[in-house]
């Protein structure tokens, strides 16, 4: 067996899911020093400190100098998986790893990442130095809305920052994203009057309030996929909590939302949108509630959840361009995509790094996993454009508007 696709399947095997990655992390690390990497190079931040999730970890960064002349370029994944992979029981089949774990998922995203990104690690380590500067990045609680990149400490990716990006998170093996999503995640908090249900019509419910505003929302258009006005986006309810028994008005409910759109301008219009809807029928229920002699009156709070803007870089910046020749010296075409999930390299852009995604193939394909890890070398040794510019001045920052999807 390849030692990748090993490393893989034993990687897989260790839960860390968002805000839990103490044990992969520990994981890594041992990887790491194994293989021959100083303790003083394997830096943690206090990314999860400053998370609204809390945490076990922040993220590991992992730096090598180099003696070499190029560019800073930085390589990075995230080491989390979403919770229903806890319990994954990976096992290759030929040329495929499959879950023998029922009703569980395999947990390949982003292990495949951290994988090529160890990988990397091997590889620099036995140049013994010879080679320009490079950091690896494993971010934590990727799976939650991209935290761990948010709250990333740049200071300790040494300076200068590093002149490019490659993310490997999503896609296929060819497939290169330089133009990704931006999301909102919305808070919505709406308090009402509890009452016995005897007496209902002294209350105010909150479930009444919450039904006719997101009808409100609907029938405006919008919800789910929005097109209008020359814009596009994405917008959703996902988690719905409220009341204490069925014979008390519901007093409290609270609901999280999110927008998604390459467009931020729009993005915050659909936001701006439900916000409106939400305040009008709280009015229409104070409204009805004071006719009919109620005590107290209903009220909506918002607050923002993890966001992260939309970005795009051109066909030609240097970032795009080394990640078209790492795709081809594998044998591939490259092809560059839009991205409608979200991934790490919004923050980064956002924080001055220029980044593109690199595709994760068939997460269960061995001959995928391999090569993953070849692109990653190519990417890693590249040394033409090693003197460009760090930023192109074509790179878009996350204030502006990209072209509509």
């Amino acid at each position: 067996m390849d030692s990748n696709v090993q490393a893989l399947v034993e990687l897989i095997r260790v839960p860390g899911e968002a805000g839990k990655e103490k044990l992969i992390g520990e994981r890594i690390e041992k990887l790491l020093r194994e293989m021959g990497v100083p303790a003083e190079n394997i830096l943690s931040d206090r990314a999860h400190e400053l998370s609204e999730y809390g945490g076990e970890r922040g993220n590991m960064i992992v730096r090598f100098p180099g003696r070499g002349e190029g560019q800073h370029r930085m390589l990075t994944t995230h080491m989390d998986t979403v919770p229903g992979a806890v319990g994954s029981e990976p096992r290759l089949d030929g040329k495929r790893i499959v879950n023998d774990a029922e009703g569980r998922a395999l947990g390949g995203d982003a292990r495949c990442g951290v994988t090529v990104l160890l990988a990397a690690a091997r590889a620099l380590v036995e140049k013994k130095g010879d080679h320009p500067p490079r950091t690896l990045c494993f971010f934590v609680q990727e799976e939650v809305g991209l935290v761990g990149s948010q709250h990333l400490d740049v200071s300790m990716l040494g300076e200068p920052l590093p002149a490019m990006c490659f993310n490997f998170d999503g896609g296929d093996v060819e497939q290169i994203a330089n133009r990704v999503i931006g999301t909102e995640r919305m808070n919505v908090n709406l308090t009402g009057v509890a009452v016995h249900t005897g007496k209902a019509g002294k209350g105010i419910n909150c479930a009444l309030i919450f039904a006719e505003a997101l009808a409100e929302i609907g029938r405006d258009g919008w919800f789910g996929e929005v097109r209008r006005d020359g814009g596009w986006a994405t917008s959703n309810v996902g988690v719905i909590r409220g009341g204490t028994g069925s014979n008390v008005t519901m007093p409290e409910l609270y609901a999280l939302a999110e927008c998604r759109s390459f467009d931020y301008d729009f993005r915050c219009r659909v936001l701006d949108a439900w916000r409106a809807a939400f305040r009008s029928a709280v009015e229409r229920a104070n409204a009805a509630a004071e006719q009919r002699g109620v005590e107290g009156r209903a009220s909506v709070t918002f607050s923002q959840g993890p966001e992260y803007r939309p970005y795009a870089l051109t066909a030609d910046h240097p970032a795009v361009l080394a990640a078209k020749r790492a795709v081809a010296g594998t044998g591939r075409k490259p092809v560059l995509f839009d991205h409608a999930g979200g991934m790490d390299t919004c923050n980064l852009v956002s924080k001055g790094i220029p980044a593109v995604g690199m595709g994760m193939g068939d997460l269960r394909g061995c001959a995928d996993m391999i090569i993953k890890c070849r692109r990653c070398m190519k990417i890693k040794t590249d040394r033409r454009y090693s003197h460009g510019r760090a930023v192109s001045k074509r790179t878009l920052s996350p204030e502006q508007t990209p072209r509509r999807l």
